[in-house]
C-alpha cells in the first residue's frame, strides 16, 4: 500500500490513464503535467517513446528552430497511426478518391504540416488572407451571429450548450469569413469532425469509413468553390485562398488550397467551439465571476485569455527532431518524437504567478502558448478570439444567470492532443 503514495507510481498511473484516453485524466491532465515540470523541462517516456517540452521557456526554444524541430507530424503518434489505419480502408476505394481523402487528412501539407522553406512560401501568401483588417471587416457580422444565437437559446430549459451556440456560432463566422452560404454550417461541423477525427485518439474501421466519405465531400465542395473563386474572384476570404500571388513564390496548387480550407475548417472553428465550450463551463461554476463580468464586460476579453491559457484546445503539438540534438541536458537522436505540451506551459509558474487560478488582472495573460509561437502561431487566432469574445459578451449580457443543468455529467473528447467537452448541458435564466 505504502507503494501507492509514492510520487512515480502515482505519476506512471496518471500516464498510462492519459494515453488510454480515460475521463477523469483527460478532463483533468494538469496535476500530471505539473509532476512532469518537476522532474524538469524535457522529461521521457519510455513507454510512448516520447519527449516531453513541459516548459515554456524551452518550448518557445525549440519553435524557434523548425529546420532542427521538424513539424511534418505535428498530431503526433496516435495520429500516424491512425493514418495507417485509413491508408488500409482507402484501399477500397477508387485510387482519386483515396488521393483526395489523403490530401484532407494531411492538411494539403500546408501551414503548420509543413516545413520552410514551403511553410515560409505558406506563410507569406496566406498571412494576407487572414490579416487583423480581414477580421475587422466582418466584426458586425461576427456579433450578429453571436446576438441572434444567444437570443435564440431557450430560458429555464436545460439545453445541450454545444449544440445550440458553441458549435454553430464558430462554424456561421467562418462561413461568413469564407464567403460561402451558410446553409452549408451543418456540413462544415460534421467535415471538422472527419478532419480531426484521428486526432489523438482511436477509431473502429466502421467510423474509418464514414471520415473518408465525408472527407471526399469536403474536398469536392471545396474544390468548386475554389475553382469558381479562381475564375470570378469576391471580396471574401476563399477568393483571397484561390488568387493569392506573390512576385517571389511559387502559387499555392490546388491540393495547398483545399488543405488551407481543412486547417481552417477542421483546426479554427472547432478549436473556437472548444474554448467556448470551456469559458462557459467556468462561468456556469462561478456565479461570482460571471457577475463580475456582467459588471465589467472590459474584462471579458483578459477572461478569454485565462480560458485559452488554463484549457488549451490544443494540448501540445508535436515536432521530429531532424538531427542528432540535445535539449534541456537530454539527447535526443535523430527522428525523436518530441511533445511541446503547450497546457503544461501555459501554468508554468516561472512564467505566470498562481498559474491554476483565473485572474483578471494578469498582465502577461496573452504571454501563454496555446496559438503556438515562432514560425508556426496559428494564423486564425485573431479569428478564434473575436468569435470567442462576441459570444461570450452577448451570452453574458442577454442573461441573469448561468448554471450548470442538474443532470449534467461533465465528459470530454477521447483525445489527449484535442482538448474540449464532449457535452455540456445549462440553463440559462
Amino acid at each position: 500500500m505504502a507503494q501507492q503514495n509514492d510520487g512515480t507510481m502515482t505519476r506512471e498511473v496518471c500516464q498510462q490513464r492519459l494515453f488510454a484516453l480515460e475521463q477523469r485524466q483527460l478532463h483533468s491532465p494538469y496535476d500530471l503535467y505539473r509532476q512532469w515540470r518537476e522532474i524538469g523541462p524535457v522529461v521521457y517516456l519510455e513507454d510512448q517513446d516520447i519527449y516531453v517540452v513541459t516548459r515554456h521557456d524551452m518550448i518557445k526554444l525549440v519553435n524557434r528552430q523548425p529546420m532542427l524541430f521538424s513539424n511534418q507530424n505535428p498530431l503526433g503518434p496516435s495520429s500516424a497511426l491512425a493514418a495507417e489505419a485509413i491508408a488500409e480502408v482507402l484501399q477500397d476505394f477508387p485510387e482519386e478518391a483515396a488521393a483526395r481523402a489523403h490530401v484532407v487528412l494531411n492538411r494539403g501539407n500546408v501551414l503548420f504540416t509543413a516545413d520552410p522553406p514551403e511553410h515560409t512560401r505558406h506563410r507569406r501568401l496566406l498571412n494576407g488572407a487572414l490579416r487583423r483588417s480581414a477580421i475587422d471587416s466582418i466584426k458586425s457580422e461576427i456579433n450578429l451571429i453571436a446576438r441572434d444565437a444567444v437570443a435564440g437559446m431557450k430560458r429555464n430549459a436545460d439545453i445541450d450548450f454545444n449544440e445550440a451556440l458553441a458549435a454553430p456560432v464558430p462554424i456561421h463566422c467562418l462561413a461568413t469569413l469564407l464567403g460561402v452560404p451558410r446553409d452549408h454550417a451543418a456540413d462544415f461541423h460534421r467535415w471538422a469532425e472527419a478532419i480531426n477525427a484521428s486526432i489523438g485518439s482511436k477509431m473502429p474501421r466502421e467510423k474509418i469509413r464514414r471520415i473518408i466519405q465525408d472527407q471526399m465531400e469536403f474536398w469536392s465542395f471545396f474544390e468548386a468553390e475554389i475553382m469558381s473563386r479562381e475564375r470570378s474572384p469576391r471580396i471574401d476570404l476563399l477568393s483571397a485562398i484561390a488568387t493569392e500571388k506573390s512576385e517571389r513564390d511559387e502559387p499555392l496548387t490546388l491540393a495547398e488550397k483545399v488543405g488551407f480550407c481543412s486547417q481552417l475548417i477542421g483546426a479554427g472553428a472547432d478549436t473556437t467551439t472548444k474554448l467556448i465550450g470551456f469559458a462557459t463551463l467556468a462561468l456556469a461554476q462561478d456565479e461570482s465571476l460571471q457577475n463580475k463580468l456582467r459588471k465589467a464586460p472590459e474584462a471579458i476579453r483578459p477572461f478569454t485569455e485565462e480560458i485559452l491559457r488554463l484549457e488549451p484546445p490544443v494540448q501540445g503539438m508535436f515536432r521530429v527532431t531532424t538531427a542528432d540534438t540535445e535539449l534541456g541536458d537530454i539527447k535526443l537522436p535523430q527522428g525523436s518524437m518530441v511533445w511541446l505540451l503547450y497546457g503544461s506551459a501555459n501554468r508554468d509558474h516561472n512564467v505566470f504567478t498562481c498559474p491554476d487560478e483565473v485572474n483578471l488582472e494578469r498582465i502577461n495573460a496573452g504571454d501563454h502558448l496555446s496559438f503556438g509561437s515562432g514560425p508556426h502561431i496559428c494564423i486564425g487566432a485573431n479569428l478564434a478570439r473575436e468569435v470567442a469574445h462576441s459570444v461570450l459578451t452577448h451570452l453574458l449580457a442577454q442573461t441573469k444567470q448561468i448554471v450548470l443543468a442538474e443532470s449534467q455529467q461533465l465528459s470530454v473528447l477521447p483525445s489527449y492532443v484535442m482538448h474540449g467537452l464532449a457535452s455540456l448541458t445549462v440553463r440559462l435564466t
